[in-house]
């Protein structure tokens, strides 16, 4: 034979050469012998042949299912129009049509793109139609036969072409193939090489076999995946490889094993959260997600089965970082709930750091009854076990409750006991947490000075330690507080701008959105309202993936304020009260009064004067009961609101609504209506008229301050002021040293004098 070809130029063609693989040097000795003669094949493997140049043959191009292209694109995509070919010449009068498009792309993506399977689904489609194809596609192996009589036997189901594929392994080659495809969604080389390990297998060369598969085409390598090698099986692939591990008797031992690495795996991520690799950690777990949902799962059936509960368990602990910083908090709750139930009674390190997960994760969904059960039940088992460590760990979210739930005495207590405990573990990490709530506490209690110190020091710790995520948060809330005291507000972006960069990095979502809201206060404040909206609506959008509620009510009051500033003032009137129905859902009482005091000022913008002042008098009176001082960055805005009602209703009528609202609930006041408004107004329009507007004052003085004055004027002390004004006596000292600032004054006399001289009194 190379006799006849070595003097010719030709082109031969063999077609489908891995059936006879044992004679490919033959095929090698052929060109080196008749260097005119080129050799086309085809073949499931690779040759490995001196000059052999590989052309891979992927399967078809496949339509982004998140971002499907309009119609007329969508028909031209090569899957769907191999679909539309196959099942027409089956059934005439089908077409792909606008109706029916989405459902041939998902069949076409279940099916990975492969002509063959998108043949055989296709000719089903005269007894299936495209959405019952659909659903039954879970199990292609079941469904894709039937094909061509004329076709080879191995083509005539996908069950037969697999099986013949796989017949063509040796027993390493089947083994490790049937094992891999218990990784769902691809895996590390290392994975399997721990697989291995787990199941005691020490002798096969997992590189080589996996090398062996590659060439075959049965497993494909992930380009993207960075320096680690990582692996990819079809799931057509996975599907029968699954089978083929279920009649090998070996599923329960390499799902143990795979269960077990991804547990070491979740547990080595653990401290890393705390560190400068936190974003590669979250980057690695985020792409083994399916493999550690797969893990969960498995431990699941392991304890409800009536085996141990300590794999979940420690999966709880261990994944408790990464459901908060990607987002998925829903998932981790569900998993907790099952893991919790089934484990009552167990006293063990790793219950109690499921206990803590569930504390952290419901704190953030604004589930206090749920936390505050988790942490007595943790605390309860930290006593026995006696573990310092996790005893302040405990302690911790519920500081977290108690400020949010506005309980600011109780809040601070717990957290200096926190703030103790980890001193005394020295836990570098706990105490720089532990003095970041420690300062949004003393913010809310208006101690702005001992609240700077507070984050300086946290700040600095988390610099320290390296902590992406705690530098983050350091700045995002220390940004807040700088912004809600209109303290250095000049701070406040350099803040927001690199915990911004540091929250994207390591994708946490939730720190996304806090940053957003500041930066559309920001926006807002510097009257740029189109940047204020399109961040509060991207920060709400991402609170409400996420699952956290406390962001979104102070996002939506940007909304609400941008909607005021158009006159819109239904829109207005309804974004305030979802906050303030968001604050009340999450009990916290500082956001609950913060939210009263703003639909007040629409309300009485709406003409209800004596409905607006009772709010204000219910806000007046939860802000003095849980130790919370209204923030300056609301003075202004609240001061001229209050002045416009006060003249409009007169001083004995304000003082009676203001009075009766001090004695209601928010509930309460909320459900109240002003049914005596018209003896107060001329026409409804006249009183909104007079509401929008408030006199100017000299030394710009608020109408807040001049009150005061007034009343300094009368002889009355700080005391007598504070009742007159139904404020509390810190309040009214607070106004008091702002006149005398603005006045350049320091004696009540010559306040006085001020007062008299502008004919204030």
């Amino acid at each position: 034979m190379q006799a006849t070809l070595c003097e010719k130029h030709l082109l031969l063609v063999l077609d489908n050469l891995e059936q006879v693989i044992a004679f490919v040097p033959a095929v090698e000795e052929l060109l080196l012998a008749c260097p005119s003669v080129k050799v086309l094949v085809t073949s499931r493997e690779v040759l490995r042949l001196q000059g052999e140049r590989l052309y891979l043959v992927p399967p078809l191009t496949l339509p982004n299912l998140n971002k499907l292209p309009e119609y007329e694109v969508l028909v031209r995509n090569a899957a769907v129009a191999l679909f539309e070919q196959r099942a027409g010449a089956v059934m005439p009068t089908f077409h792909v049509t606008p109706a029916n498009v989405r459902t041939i792309a998902e069949i076409c993506v279940r099916l990975d793109g492969l002509p063959l399977a998108i043949e055989l689904a296709a000719a089903r489609i005269r007894l299936l139609p495209a959405q019952a194809l659909f659903s039954r596609l879970t199990s292609r192996l079941q469904v894709l036969t039937d094909g061509a009589r004329t076709l080879p036997a191995r083509q005539q189901t996908l069950r037969n072409t697999l099986q013949w594929s796989h017949d063509l392994l040796d027993a390493q080659e089947q083994q490790l193939f049937r094992r891999l495809s218990i990784f769902v969604g691809g895996c590390e080389l290392s994975a399997v090489e721990a697989l291995y390990r787990g199941v005691g297998d020490q002798s096969t060369d997992v590189l080589h076999v996996i090398a062996s598969l590659l060439d075959k085409s049965l497993i494909l390598q992930d380009k993207q995946a960075g320096d680690e090698p990582r692996f990819m099986m079809l799931e057509t692939m996975r599907e029968f490889g699954l089978e083929a591990l279920a009649v090998s008797g070996e599923m329960e031992t390499i799902r143990q094993a795979h269960a077990a690495y991804y547990l070491e795996l979740a547990e080595e991520a653990e401290p890393e959260w705390e560190g400068p690799k936190q974003a590669l950690w979250s980057e690695r777990l985020e792409r083994e997600h399916d493999n550690v949902r797969a893990a969960m799962v498995w431990s699941l059936e392991r304890g409800e089965t009536g085996h141990d509960w300590e794999l979940a368990l420690r999966l709880a602990g261990a994944l408790r970082r990464f459901w908060q910083v990607r987002g998925y908090l829903s998932e981790g709750r569900a998993f907790l709930e099952r893991v919790l139930a089934g484990s009552v009674g167990i006293v063990s390190t790793g219950h109690v750091k499921a206990l803590i997960a569930m504390g952290h994760v419901a704190v953030i969904q604004g589930d206090y009854d749920r936390v505050e059960s988790a942490c007595k039940e943790s605390l309860a088992l930290c006593q026995k076990l006696e573990d310092t460590w996790d005893t302040a760990r405990t302690l911790y979210p519920l500081g977290w409750v108690a400020w949010m739930k506005g309980d600011l005495v109780s809040a601070r207590t717990l957290l200096e006991q926190t703030l103790a405990f980890f001193r005394q573990v020295d836990d570098k990490s706990g105490i720089a947490w532990s003095l970041m709530h420690l300062g949004i506490t003393t913010g809310r209690q208006g101690d702005y000075t001992e609240s700077r110190i507070l984050f300086e020091e946290n700040l600095a710790r988390q610099r320290e330690l390296g902590n992406k995520r705690g530098i983050a948060f350091s700045l995002c809330n220390f940004a807040m507080m700088l912004l809600a005291s209109q303290y250095d507000v000049a701070m406040v972006r350099p803040l927001l701008e690199e915990s911004l960069a540091l929250f994207r990095e390591i994708g946490d979502k939730w720190g996304v959105a806090s940053d957003f809201m500041l930066l559309g206060q920001i926006a807002f404040q510097q009257d740029d309202v189109v940047t204020a909206r399109s961040l509060a609506q991207e920060s709400v959008r991402l609170c409400r993936e996420v699952g956290h509620q406390w962001d979104a009510c102070q996002a939506l009051i940007i909304l609400a304020k941008v909607a005021e500033t158009q006159h819109d003032q239904l829109t207005a009137h309804r974004l305030y009260q979802e906050s303030l129905d968001l604050a009340r859902e999450v009990g916290d009482k500082v956001l609950i009064a913060s939210g009263l005091e703003d639909l007040a000022g629409v309300i009485a913008a709406q003409g209800e004067p004596v409905r607006a002042t009772r709010l204000w008098g219910v806000a007046s009176a939860l802000r003095d009961t849980i130790g919370a001082p209204m923030p300056p960055i609301k003075h202004a805005g609240y001061e001229r609101a209050v002045a416009a009602v006060r003249i409009h209703l007169g001083e004995k009528a304000f003082a009676a609504a203001w009075s009766q609202g001090r004695m209601m609930t928010p509930e309460q006041a909320l459900q109240a209506r002003d049914l005596h408004t018209t003896l107060h107004q001329s026409s409804k329009g006249a009183v909104v008229a007079s509401l929008a507007k408030a006199p100017p004052y000299p030394a710009m003085l608020t109408a807040r301050e001049v009150e005061v004055l007034r009343l300094v004027a009368q002889g009355l002390t700080d005391r007598q002021i504070a009742e007159q004004l139904i404020i509390s006596p810190r309040t009214a000292n607070t106004h008091l040293t702002s006149i005398y600032n603005k006045l350049g004054v320091d004696t009540r006399a010559a306040a006085t004098r001020f007062a008299v001289d502008h004919r204030l009194v």
